[in-house]
């Protein structure tokens, strides 16, 4: 159901199905005898509009889809017709009327539009700060979160273009280069696998294992790497490039020498 229309000052009723209050159309057109809803809807052009509407798509409409409906007595009372006969009744009674109540169709729509709009931001910011805290993601990878809901938003940029990614007990705060483990493995020449690296890694409480559920098949899960609140004077998580449900734990080179002596020997420096 849209917002309430109000049309110079009156309020135009809807029922449960989203239709309008012709009644209170013809009150806010200024309530002249020649424009009762009721000569309106009696007349051909009319009848054949609602004909029209009533197989629109080549079946015909449901009880709660009808074009328009009429109750007697009570608080609902009146004739409630959808938005296309609202916008044929408006154009009856005049050309002026009839912008009038375009307009405010559509500023209703674009508040409607605004407000939802807001409310997924609120939702996606929600959302990011439990990932970010479950997962341990990094300032960056929170930084490119908040990057994209602020697009999404239509919100000038401004966020900074960086944000400072440093092992936990960094004097100076600065940004420090990583490296996967793989490619940290690669690098040194060390005769181990990334997976046993993990496991040793793991059993220290430095990454642990968590799962998403597969976007490939039906109740199955897809496990990945993360590095823990504790590993994190090693290294940080970013989102994965190949699933942003992911994370890909990367370690500071400044810290590789002492992460080395942890997955070989079992004790650091």
């Amino acid at each position: 159901m849209m917002s309430q229309l109000v049309i110079d000052g009156v309020s135009v009723r809807q029922d449960f199905n989203g239709r309008f209050c012709l009644n209170d159309l013809h009150r806010a057109a200024g309530g002249e005898n020649k424009h009762k809803p009721s000569y309106f809807l009696n007349n051909e052009q009319t009848k054949a509009l609602i004909s029209e509407l009533l197989f629109d798509g080549g079946n015909p409409a449901s009880e709660q889809n009808q074009p328009v409906i009429s109750f007697k007595g009570g608080a609902v009372q009146g004739s409630y017709a959808c938005k296309e006969l609202i916008y044929a009744y408006a154009m009856w009674i005049s050309p002026s009327f009839s912008l009038k109540v375009i307009r405010t169709f559509d500023a209703v729509v674009q508040q409607r539009s605004q407000a939802q709009l807001s409310d997924k931001v609120q939702a996606g910011t929600i959302l990011l700060e439990s990932m970010a805290k479950t997962l341990n993601l990094s300032n960056s990878s929170k930084l490119g979160g908040y990057q994209k809901l602020q697009q999404m938003a239509g919100l000038p940029n401004l966020s900074p273009n960086y944000a400072i990614d440093a092992p936990i007990d960094a004097a100076d705060g600065s940004s420090r280069a990583t490296h996967s483990l793989t490619e940290l493995i690669r690098k040194n020449n060390l005769n181990i696998t990334a997976q046993a690296a993990f496991k040793r890694l793991a059993e220290l409480g430095l990454v642990e294992r968590l799962s998403r559920p597969s976007t490939k098949a039906a109740n199955k899960t897809k496990q990945f790497w993360s590095i823990t609140a504790k590993g994190l004077i090693y290294g940080k998580n970013i989102t994965s490039p190949s699933n942003p449900r992911e994370t890909q734990p990367h370690f500071f080179d400044s810290k590789s020498a002492d992460l080395i002596k942890l997955m070989v020997v079992g004790s650091s420096a």
